[in-house]
């Protein structure tokens, strides 16, 4: 490759470095923060919390204590037990003997059945948990979350006052192993850099949506006018297709902050990281292999090739404006994850900000982890999680 052609290809990463810097600085001063709200109104509706467990037993007990304890009064705490084979239930049930008897059927236990053909596990489990749910709302969350008190109350007020029927935030990530802090954090980079979250709420195109398992309050006439969880039963991402579902409804919908009153700790191993990736990331794509393929490159070109033209100028002499622009690709990239460092991990900042340096190796393991999801949607066992199989499908 010539240097002019290098120069040409040095300048499109710049512009588009910008755009998605642009759209980031622009999501940072837009993005609705859920604020504590703990004074509930009076005749406030019930609401269901909804939480879908397979082999949970780490970390149910945070959540489920978490939940309970909310100050929201009308509620009821449904968990699944999804055919767990460690201590998941044992635990639950615990914690129902351990409460009050005036509280106990806040919290109640269910067994899931067997999963039938063509469902997948979490979304089978999510349809058996809106069955038997009673509320007017319906909070589904996921069993590595822990909530603020204020938690419920503040989601019901958001609701309300945006006039929303369903409402998805982004949590705070714990990060433990060198492996999470490197590519989790790459969950909030695509979406802040590449969505302009101001528009989900104000346009009614569903590809301007976007949802977060970890925290999916419904009314529930929304969720039964879009077909609840049998709509995307087969589905991986099925949190998203939740969401773009709601937009395509004509209902209205909202993507919120939600760091200051949900926490969540996704996977505990850089293993865990790569399963769990490996699983969602071909799916973001829509199982597009064009579009994947694309993206990977666009990936590499944006935020791999600029340092590795640096570090090739140690050994072999670049043009000036060549070196200029490698090196502020690579610093405007730094700098779009310093920001989201600030936004979103502040209480966590020491490592994860000299890891924000090391942004092309989150990047290259991302690449590697989308091969690898293409990898198991094309072989014959499709994608494997939780000692479950999915032929996945568009």
């Amino acid at each position: 490759m010539g240097a002019s052609s290098l120069f040409i290809i040095l300048i499109v990463v710049v512009t588009i470095l910008c755009m998605m810097l642009g759209i980031l600085v622009l999501n940072l001063f837009t993005f609705p923060r859920l604020k504590t709200h703990s004074s509930p109104r009076a005749a406030e509706p019930l609401v269901s919390i909804l939480i879908p467990a397979r082999d949970e037993e780490l970390s149910i007990e945070r959540c489920v204590r978490s939940l309970v304890a909310q100050t929201y009064s009308k509620l009821e705490v449904l968990v699944l037990n999804d055919h767990s084979s460690d201590a998941t239930a044992t635990i639950v049930q615990q914690i129902i003997d351990d409460l009050p008897i005036a509280q106990r059927g806040r919290l109640r236990l269910l067994q899931g059945e067997a999963l039938p053909s063509g469902w997948g596990g979490k979304n089978f489990a999510c349809h058996q948990l809106a069955q038997s749910a009673t509320g007017d709302y319906l909070f589904f969350t996921d069993a590595d979350t822990v909530h603020m008190p204020a938690t419920v109350t503040s989601v019901l007020f958001t609701m309300r006052d945006r006039a929303v029927s369903m409402l998805t935030a982004q949590p705070a990530y714990e990060l433990g192993s060198l492996g999470e802090q490197l590519v989790v954090p790459l969950i909030a980079f695509t979406i802040m850099s590449l969505l302009p979250t101001v528009l989900i709420p104000t346009r009614p195109e569903p590809s301007l949506a976007t949802g977060n398992g970890q925290l999916i309050c419904f009314e529930r006439g929304a969720y039964m006018r879009i077909g609840g969880h049998e709509a995307v039963k087969n589905r991986i991402l099925e949190d998203v297709l939740l969401a773009r579902a709601t937009k395509a409804a004509g209902l209205r919908m909202l993507f919120a902050d939600a760091q200051d009153l949900v926490r969540c700790r996704m996977y505990r191993s850089f293993r865990e990281v790569w399963m769990g990736f490996s699983k969602n990331l071909f799916a973001f794509y829509n199982y597009s292999l064009l579009f994947a393929l694309l993206a990977l490159s666009l990936n590499i070109l944006l935020f791999v090739v600029p340092p590795v033209v640096l570090i090739t100028a140690i050994a072999v002499p670049l043009i000036t404006p060549i070196f200029l622009f490698a090196l502020s690709t690579y610093l405007l990239a730094v700098l779009m994850r310093v920001l989201l460092l600030f936004h979103f991990a502040h209480a966590q900042s020491g490592m994860l900000l000299l890891l924000c340096f090391l942004h092309p190796v989150s990047i290259t393991l991302e690449c590697l982890i989308l091969l690898n999801s293409i990898r198991w949607h094309y072989r014959k066992r499709g994608t494997v999680w939780k000692g479950r199989q999915y032929i996945t499908a568009k």
